[in-house]
């Protein structure tokens, strides 16, 4: 008998340095992180939320869509503290992520060689994050090749729980063209996607279904369907091919179509068989049937040549045949990127999705790291539906973002590097305005609409273990309330430089900023001033101050509501900075 007390904890992947993160200066030029430094998991410069600064609209101005420009980490640190307030409905309901896969490679836009403890350290921290985000329901997919597969997998059962864990897709990425003898053989075309759910009993995707070929198992035809189904004839499909096409038997088609004759009469079948989906059928072995079916079936192993139908309540009838039942082509037939086609259900092996040709989408180059919108589509289509929130931490060239509003769908993109400006807002903007009809496009008839808020990550709120002065006044105001909170809201108070703000969770909760460079202080007269405007508004339960600066009232003054934090001493202390 196995000691449980003995065997505590889960299984978990270690590595160098696991209990803290990693700071990397930003190269503004280049827009990437370099000399990574480890730091505690709490130091300021990895751990602090920032303000996104509003930059421009492109397209519609009441779009909700956001393009942020910024270290992904920092980003979602103040996306976490954003997202407190929203509903289940306003979070995000699917992450598709394409990191750095670690491979050695030096690539235009990113530095694509970090050391293994590194990498794990950095997917570590941004994978936290991203889980905070999502919905109940949410999802996340995170595309990955054989070089982190497996470390990947445990990191993700780790963050996200084993128990979370949907499916593992084989993706076709590359073809053999490019091979060379110097390669390793079996030569490597294939990517991966982890699937995970935050929460797996939660979770209900959307069924997909892909195109398939005519397959021969539906090689019989019903010459007769208008008439009652005791009274059907059913013939070979291959002998009604022969004899539309005035031959004989297969002999008489093997010396009219030469050497590829099976491959011509196969064509010659899928043909019809798609033009006459209601009339064609395949003869199946029903696994497990009920007792009533299998007396049918057994009744139709008697009287022979004869089609017997069983009514179900709940569902189409059963029509058995000498013993078989009858499997109507149509069932397969549906309507995939605008083009009515034999179909199957997605499997987790996705190798219809060619990576060639994919160059021009967009209007974009981005060399070894873009992705072929139709994989992105089928990533939203089983995960998603109209309305939904997408999330890209690793934009890239922007590809999920023009998919996501191709198909109606919300969403925001994070990218560090040059190509958030030189390459994702131009795309985005050719979106919106419906000039874009390359990928997608014409599969979802996509004429264009809606557009995007540009955002750059702002800057710390504390500089040299002071505050920030280089910011403006309503920038500071609103990253003290971010570490806190609260969020900005407009009042009559700004005119004299004291900015309100209200609790993201918490009814009846706000806070005041004011910081200054001037020796001041809060007058009495002030303080009055501020108590009346928020008792006028009805909703006042709770006021914290936020200041640097002295609060200069006399005791019976003071309201009991009213709570006084000094900055920056009080965000010092939230990273262990006094």
């Amino acid at each position: 008998m196995i000691n449980n007390k003995k065997y505590k904890g889960s299984l978990s992947l270690d590595w160098i340095n696991k209990d803290q993160s990693l700071y990397y200066e930003i190269d503004e030029k280049e827009g990437k992180g370099i000399r990574p430094v480890w730091v505690s998991k709490n130091d300021i410069r990895v751990a602090e939320p920032r303000i996104l600064k509003f930059i421009k609209d492109y397209g519609d101005k009441a779009s909700e869509n956001m393009l942020i420009r910024g270290d992904n980490l920092l980003v979602l640190r103040s996306l976490v503290e954003m997202f407190k307030s929203r509903t289940e409905k306003g979070k995000v309901k699917c992450i598709y992520i394409d990191p750095p896969f670690n491979t050695g490679n030096a690539f235009k836009y990113y530095d694509d060689n970090l050391q293994h403890s590194e990498w794990l350290t950095m997917m570590r921290d941004r994978l936290f994050l991203l889980r905070r985000l999502l919905r109940n329901d949410g999802v996340i997919f995170v595309q990955i090749n054989n070089e982190e597969l497996y470390y990947l997998r445990i990191l993700l059962d780790e963050v996200f729980g084993r128990k979370n864990f949907l499916q593992v897709v084989t993706i076709e990425s590359a073809t053999t063209a490019s091979y060379r003898a110097i390669n390793l053989c079996p030569v490597t075309v294939s990517e991966y996607i982890l699937i995970y759910a935050k929460e797996k009993n939660k979770f209900s995707g959307n069924v997909v279904y892909v195109k398939d070929n005519y397959s021969d198992d539906y090689g019989s035809y019903i010459e007769n369907l208008e008439k009652e189904n005791d009274k059907w004839k059913i013939v070979s499909l291959d002998e009604l091919i022969y004899k539309q096409n005035k031959l004989k038997n297969w002999r008489a088609a093997k010396e009219k179509w030469g050497t590829n004759w099976k491959e011509i009469r196969t064509q010659l079948k899928a043909d019809f068989a798609l033009q006459n989906s209601d009339r064609i059928v395949s003869l199946n072995t029903l696994q497990k049937p009920s007792v009533a079916i299998q007396s049918i079936i057994e009744k139709s192993k008697i009287k022979r040549n004869k089609v017997f139908k069983f009514e179900r309540k709940n569902g189409e009838p059963i029509y058995t045949y000498n013993g078989r039942t009858l499997a109507f082509y149509k069932s397969k037939i549906r309507n995939i990127n605008g083009k009515e086609t034999p179909s199957k259900i997605l499997t987790n092996i996705w190798n219809d999705i060619s990576y060639l040709g994919i160059g021009p989408e967009g209007g974009v180059t981005f060399l070894n790291g873009k992705k072929p919108e139709a994989l992105i589509k089928r990533i939203i289509e089983l995960s998603t539906n109209k309305d939904d929130l997408v999330f890209d931490s690793f934009a890239g060239s922007g590809t999920t973002g023009a998919v996501a509003q191709k198909m109606d769908r919300r969403w925001i993109m994070v990218e560090i590097g040059e190509q958030a400006e030189k390459l994702i807002i131009s795309r985005l903007q050719r979106v919106a305005h419906g000039k874009d009809q390359s990928g997608i496009s014409e599969n979802v008839n996509w004429k264009g609409g809606n557009g995007f808020k540009y955002y750059k990550l702002g800057d710390s709120v504390i500089y040299e273990k002071n505050m920030n002065w280089k910011m403006k006044a309503e920038e500071m105001a609103e990253a003290v309330f971010l570490h806190f909170q609260y969020k900005l809201e407009k009042s009559d108070l700004e005119k004299d430089e004291i900015y309100l703000g209200k609790h993201r969770s918490t009814p009846y909760h706000f806070a005041l900023s004011f910081a200054t460079r001037d020796t001041k202080i809060i007058t009495e007269k002030q303080y009055e001033n501020i108590i009346k405007y928020l008792d006028k508004e009805k909703r006042f339960k709770h006021l914290t101050i936020f200041t640097n600066i002295p609060v200069a009232v006399s005791p019976d003054v003071i309201d009991d509501r009213v709570l006084v934090e000094k900055i920056p001493a009080k965000i010092l202390r939230e990273y262990n900075l006094l």
